[in-house]
């Protein structure tokens, strides 16, 4: 059998390297070019951490760092158990597993359909417990309001969803890798990147509403803000819609999600009952900014950026890792290994895409302060997210730069007091 380039055969450890370091600096380079100008206003930490210690008695504060430090104790645990559950997967070869293997072999695209399945619901059940553990900090803390029952079947639903694009991808994936050989990469790039597309496309309209309930915010001085700001801001933006979100949780926010015909604003009803006018008009021009950038093609554009070198790592990492095993280059063996590459991948190259992120949510309270003017609606809006969400107001530095999607409340509110000195 000569499995080919595809597999990794010949590629040796500097090889493989330099992939995975090229895949990193075209993410950093990306991040350089795609992160928007921030412009005025400066931030002005001091007046933040004055606010900080004004706005937040001792107890919030404690109980925040509480909850935050058991949060990101189980979100360690969770990446633990997948990268340790897939990392058993695609090197343990004890006996049997390798009679598995060999029995899904005779059939390899049929095999390769059941490994991908089976793959995502184990990884589904090892990660319950942590998801348990996780609900119920929130239910501690009085974050949560979703009963154990609704939250079980919230969990089946997403494990059944999971499976469906799990065991197609990885039948298509084996198809590919058996026929493409040394272009694997480039078409499974061409294929993630018209995946990425198509999620965002479609999540919105697909995906979410079987979860919650959303509806078109309906007509009165919500929405008539909402269209004023966006008139003021010269953005189109889509539908506008109110989301459930109070049937599981006690949190603020809004987003906006979708690309064309599937773009819109989504606003959480806790947000539209407890923020008062200031913060209100705060959060929708947050958003707002977000549109007015075009800050998913954004985030798609980074992907797509990403994504060829990233592809090519994983190719030559798991053929590295099918030889070090013995496998069969063609077999269902590959599934296993595919996914943990894919993941570790994924988790690295997301780093600068947080990097990213956190850039594009500054910039987005930059124009929110010059679409209201009001840089106290903004303060006022950071300081009842972070109480309301028992959020980490400075998180430690090494947790924000890995995981951190937005900036920290203080870092927000230092913006928002910038502003205000120059104003």
């Amino acid at each position: 059998m000569n499995p080919g380039p595809a597999t990794g055969r010949g590629v040796n450890v500097s090889a493989l390297a330099l992939t995975g370091a090229g895949a990193l600096l075209v993410a950093v380079l990306a991040v350089l070019v795609l992160s928007p100008d921030q412009g005025p206003p400066a931030s002005d930490p001091a007046a933040a951490a004055r606010v900080i210690a004004e706005r937040f008695t001792p107890h919030e504060l404690s109980e925040a760092d509480s909850y935050r430090s058991w949060a990101r104790a189980i979100g360690i645990a969770s990446l633990l158990v997948q990268f340790g559950t897939l990392a058993f997967l695609a090197f343990w070869r004890g006996r049997p597993m390798r009679r598995l293997l060999e029995r899904l072999g005779r059939h390899p695209l049929r095999g390769a359909l059941l490994a991908g399945a089976g793959i995502s619901l184990l990884l589904s059940l090892a990660g319950l417990p942590i998801d348990l553990a996780a609900w119920k900090l929130g239910r501690d803390f009085g974050l949560v309001s979703q009963a154990l029952g609704p939250r079980l079947l919230d969990w089946l639903l997403a494990t059944l969803i999971a499976i469906i694009p799990a065991a197609i991808g990885a039948l298509i994936a084996m198809a590919m890798w058996r026929r493409l050989k040394g272009k694997f990469w480039i078409f499974a790039s061409i294929l993630v990147a018209a995946w990425a597309v198509i999620v965002t496309w479609l999540w919105p309209v697909v995906v979410s509403p079987l979860f919650n309930d959303f509806e078109r915010l309906p007509d009165g001085p919500e929405r008539s803000e909402v269209i004023r700001l966006a008139d003021r801001a010269g953005v189109e933006v889509g539908e506008v819609y109110e989301v459930d979100a109070s049937r599981r949780s006690s949190t603020l926010n809004a987003y906006v999600n979708g690309i064309g015909s599937s773009k819109r604003v989504v606003i959480y009803d806790n947000s539209i009952r407890e923020l008062d006018s200031a913060e209100f008009s705060a959060l929708v021009a947050h958003e707002l900014g977000h549109v007015k950038a075009n800050d998913l093609v954004r985030g798609l554009a980074f992907a797509l950026l990403v994504i060829p070198l990233g592809v090519l790592f994983v190719q030559f990492a798991s053929g590295s890792a099918l030889r070090r095993n013995h496998d069969d280059f063609n077999g269902p063996a590959l599934i296993p290994v595919l996914a943990l590459m894919v993941t570790l991948t994924a988790f690295v190259l997301q780093v600068p895409g947080n990097a990213l992120s956190r850039n594009v949510e500054a910039k987005a309270d930059r124009f929110a302060l010059s679409l209201t003017g009001e840089p106290e609606g903004l303060v006022d809006l950071q300081v009842g997210l972070a109480k309301s969400n028992l959020s980490d107001v400075d998180p430690p530095a090494v947790w924000q730069f890995l995981f951190g999607t937005h900036p920290s409340t203080i870092d927000r509110i230092a913006i928002a007091e910038g502003s205000r000195s120059e104003g």
